[in-house]
């Protein structure tokens, strides 16, 4: 599921008929990475999964005994579906924001739910801008950034 989502990081939009499929085995994953991975998918590209609203919700039944990474992940897709489907994510949006403000132990959960809460009551318009924003495509750049003559240096 961590190699799918990366997948999906470096080739935007490109493997979209994967996750119906991947989506379809949510019970199978149980590792946190995993879990976090595919709720980042689902965050990512709720507005082409039918029952995004209905696949965050069920995480957020868990959500106090999930580890931290996956409850931030949850937190981050839930204001995702909220700003891609409002009239489907306001009620998954509330019950997460209340949950991770009034519930969870981590600090900075609950800072990050405030800061969301507080984003998406000044300005979603903003919110959007700022949490759907252009992501940098994921690259692997560094063979060709350093000097050769440096790198011989270095190595010796």
């Amino acid at each position: 599921m961590v190699v799918a989502k990366d997948i999906f990081r470096k080739f935007p939009n490109k493997y979209e008929s994967l996750i119906k499929d991947l989506c379809a085995k949510l019970t199978e994953y149980y590792e946190p990475e995993a879990k976090a991975a595919i709720i980042w998918i689902v965050g990512e590209y709720a507005e082409k999964i039918t029952d995004a609203e209905k696949i965050v919700d069920n995480f957020a039944d868990s959500f106090l005994e999930e580890p931290d990474r996956v409850k931030l992940q949850i937190l981050t897709s839930a204001v995702k579906l909220f700003l891609k489907k409002p009239e489907e994510g306001e009620d998954v949006i509330q019950r997460i924001l209340k949950l991770a403000t009034e519930e969870a132990d981590n600090p900075d959960l609950r800072d990050r739910a405030y800061i969301y809460w507080r984003m998406l009551s000044t300005s979603p318009k903003n919110t959007k801008y700022v949490v759907l924003g252009d992501k940098p495509n994921l690259a692997d750049d560094s063979y060709n950034t350093y000097d050769e003559t440096l790198v011989s240096n270095l190595i010796n």
